[in-house]
Formats: structure tokens, sequence, C-alpha cells
């Protein structure tokens, strides 16, 4: 016996149509990250796997934080900027500190960190060389917005299902994100 299948394009019909019958979901935002309004945003988990099929989680962020509070995590994790419904976000920033923890903290506890110690780049969105990348583990790094009346980003993240944010504590070092510039020594 022989099935020949004729295949035919994806469109957002059948791929609702798989979402009915719960044979997939799509990254797409969710009520709990569009509608928060806590200070700092929220975390949606969208599922955590099964332990003995290896630890790993997708979640769904709704970012709200106009403060800069540097972390690190002890594992990678995937960010993924999608947004299928190109609604206006408010801008998203990511602030990396060009130094992993060790060093970081060592520059940090005497004193010697300078605006050259860091980079803040805006996130683009649906750009498929520009939206989706791995953070590695003991990076230093901080997603912000800008204060401005939009609905606030919104991303996901895949990453261990126990990995912890690991906040420094920085409170005698302010970082903010200024007026944009063109371009540094790396482009």
């Amino acid at each position: 016996m022989q099935i020949t299948l004729k295949p035919v394009k994806s469109s957002i019909k059948i791929l609702n149509y798989l979402e009915k019958k719960r044979l997939i979901t799509r990254l797409k935002p969710t009520k709990k990250a569009i509608n928060t309004r806590t200070k700092t945003g929220t975390v949606d988990i969208l599922y955590t796997s099964n332990k003995k099929f290896g630890s790993h989680r997708l979640m769904c962020i709704g970012k709200r934080n106009t403060k800069i509070q540097m972390t690190y995590h002890l594992d990678n994790e995937d960010l993924f900027f999608l947004n299928p419904s190109n609604v206006d976000y408010k801008e998203l920033y990511i602030v990396f500190a060009l130094d992993k923890i060790d060093t970081f903290c060592k520059k940090l506890s005497k004193n010697n960190l300078t605006n050259k110690d860091f980079i803040a780049i805006e996130v683009v969105y649906n750009e498929p060389n520009l939206s989706f990348f791995t953070i590695f583990k003991k990076t230093v790094h901080c997603e912000v917005v800008k204060d401005e009346n939009k609905q606030h980003p919104i991303f996901f993240v895949a990453e261990s299902s126990n990995l912890k944010n690991n906040k420094i504590d920085h409170k005698d070092l302010k970082i903010v994100v200024g007026e944009e510039i063109k371009c540094r020594n790396f482009c």
C-alpha cells in the first residue's frame, strides 16, 4: 500500500487548523504577556519538557522594565524576537557587558567599568539574520525598554527549565541607554 501526498503551501488557515487539532502551536504573544501591568513585565511559560527527555522550557516574555539590572545565567539561553502581528512595540534594547561574569565582577569591585565595557543593541524583530540568537552562559546582560507610550515588547526565550536569573549587585553603578550611535569600531 502507498499513500501519495500532494504538498500544499503553508498558510495561516492551515496552521490554525493544526493548532485547533492540538498538533502544533505557533510562537505568538500570549494574553498574559500582552496584558501585564507589572513594573518589570512577566514571564509566561509556554511549556516545560519532561525531565526524562532533557530539561527544557519555552517562555513568552512581556518586558516592561526601564531600569537596567545586569544579570547572567550559568547556561545558554536562546532568544527569538518575533512579532507576527507587526505590533508597534516600545524600543527594546539588550545591554551586554563585553566581559564574562568573572572579569565583569572584578572590574565592578575595583570601580573600573566604563561605557567601553558595554554595548546596547536595539532589538530587531522578524529579521532572520538578526532576530534569533543564543546568549552564552556567564554573559552579563539585561533587556530593557524605552519609556514611551506604546505596547511593551514581547519576545520568546528557550532555556533549561531550572535556569536561574542571577542578578548582579551594581547599585553604585547606574547604567542607562542614551541616544543611538551609528557605529563603533566593530561595525
